[in-house]
């Protein structure tokens, strides 16, 4: 793979990423602005056990949706992070990048995926608390008139963070290697094999400053000698 190749690489996975946050952002704010139309009243009486208990009354909104398919955009995000990682190490150089960048990169990756799990759970919380249902009061005898407000703002700022980690591990794992030989590692372990390193061929094919020194003349034999 070319260094303008890994390049084009590195900015295509990044783009995706990007946008792919992007429109999670946008729906984990939708989903927050939507939760303010879940509550009807907190009017209904239900009887449990001979008693009376005042039951909060929600709909169903948009925020389900939006919560379902944010979860659903951040796990791909992250898988597709991770997959396109695991393909450049397979297709590599062997002129490895360096190996802090590397553990850094791994890092990034690993931490990017306790976020994204917290946040898939934070959206599904989330969504999970938007569907037709009825509650209890609070401890405060009140409805919660925004239920699952704060589980989507906290998703939020989780995925912004998560789309963060994972651009940056994506930079550092896929990064172009040093300039120089970008010769493929199976091509180099051919040459090991042979004993005769790239130097040493690059010597017998031309000899520099002049023309190829002429073929020595064959000796003679001592035997060859005595007969002439």
């Amino acid at each position: 793979m070319g260094i303008s190749m890994m390049r084009m690489h590195v900015v295509v996975v990044c783009s995706v990423v990007g946008f792919l946050g992007l429109v999670v952002v946008i729906l984990g704010v939708a989903a927050e602005a939507a939760t303010a139309q879940a509550w009807v009243s907190a009017g209904e009486i239900d009887i449990d056990d001979g008693g009376l208990n005042v039951k909060c009354v929600y709909r169903a909104t948009p925020a389900l949706g939006c919560g379902i398919v944010a979860a659903l955009l951040a796990l791909t995000s992250q898988v597709a992070v991770t997959y396109a990682s695991l393909c450049s190490w397979c297709c590599r150089t062997w002129e490895l990048p360096k190996e802090t960048r590397r553990i850094v990169g791994i890092a990034l990756s690993a931490v990017s995926w306790i976020i994204v799990i917290i946040v898939v759970a934070l959206f599904i919380a989330g969504a999970a608390m938007n569907t037709d249902q009825k509650r209890g009061l609070t401890a405060d005898e009140k409805c919660p008139i925004d239920p699952g407000s704060a589980l989507f703002a906290a998703a939020t700022v989780f995925s912004v963070v998560a789309t963060g980690l994972q651009i940056g591990s994506c930079v550092l794992l896929l990064a172009t290697p040093p300039k120089g030989s970008t010769k493929p590692l199976a091509t180099q372990q051919q040459d090991l094999a042979t004993g005769q390193p790239e130097s040493q061929q690059s010597a017998e094919v031309v000899v520099a400053g002049g023309d190829p020194p002429p073929p020595s003349a064959p000796s003679l034999s001592s035997e060859t000698k005595s007969q002439v």
